[in-house]
């Protein structure tokens, strides 16, 4: 298992949170999926948080008045994970945001002593949020299964939205292979000094009904077994798995209707 200690770089994709109607629907679904334990925050009693051998992995709040709406249309509810950023200056970032054709959604705030975060949304309309360490880092288990290790943002205009995010981070876009993407309308991410990708902006892929969203993926070991559990309780395989250069992947919607990905990494 890997674990993380150091505060992520600002811009690094760093926590995701779920915003459910049934927390304990959630913890019996994601619990036996990737292998997590839950447990309250101690300073912030509105968060569960996901744990995989006591290790922050993800968190899980109850919808109230102030939580995000989901970005999902077509349910009506307020569910959904929502991508956090991090920053080192919350309100300089929100400003930013602000100044780049960005809205708040969510102003800044402490969650208890673990940090600051808001909640914002991009010109193209995908909400996100922003996190800015206190006790917490945000998520400390990475890199193995249960681990939150990819983040795709999903809207009509990836030009627009690449311009505001460049601005707003400093990132670097970068276009597939045209083996692997015959456009550029899919672009890897990162920061400008480092080679490995955050993650990836692109088209809606084919999502007609949905307004734009930044989409989660979680590593496993065992995608097979993973798929008999996610249908046995209810969950929706909303595309089989396939092979991909980067391991087997597939796409899924909870038993609440939450929209995210697994990956089983290639072997070697």
């Amino acid at each position: 298992m890997g674990i993380r200690t150091e505060r992520w770089r600002a811009g690094t994709p760093c926590w995701t949170e779920l915003t459910v109607e049934d927390v304990e629907e959630a913890k019996a679904f994601y619990g036996p999926l990737l292998g997590w334990s839950f447990e309250r925050s101690p300073s912030d009693h509105s968060l569960v948080l996901a744990t995989v051998d006591g290790v922050e992995a993800a968190g899980i709040t109850e919808i109230h008045e102030d939580i995000l709406r989901s970005p999902s249309e077509e349910t009506g509810r307020p569910t959904g994970w929502l991508t956090y950023f991090a920053t080192d200056n919350l309100n300089a970032t929100v400003e930013a945001v602000q100044a780049n054709d960005g809205q708040v959604l969510l102003p800044p705030r402490a969650s208890g002593t673990r940090g600051h975060r808001a909640v914002v949304c991009d010109p193209t309309g995908a909400p996100f949020g922003l996190w800015q360490a206190g006790d917490s880092i945000g998520a400390a288990h990475v890199q193995d299964s249960g681990s939150f290790v990819w983040d795709d943002l999903r809207t009509p205009d990836p030009t627009v939205a690449r311009e505001f995010y460049v601005k707003l981070f400093g990132f670097r876009n970068e276009a597939l292979p045209p083996e692997m993407e015959p456009d550029d309308s899919y672009q890897t991410f990162s920061h400008p000094d480092e080679e490995w990708p955050l993650g990836g902006m692109g088209p809606m892929m084919g999502d007609t009904e949905s307004a734009p969203y930044w989409l989660n993926y979680f590593q496993i070991r065992d995608i097979t077994a993973a798929l008999d559990f996610v249908e046995s309780t209810g969950g929706q395989i909303t595309q089989r798995d396939f092979e991909s250069p980067f391991g087997r992947m597939a796409s899924i919607r909870d038993t609440q209707g939450s929209r995210f990905w697994l990956m089983q990494p290639p072997a070697e």
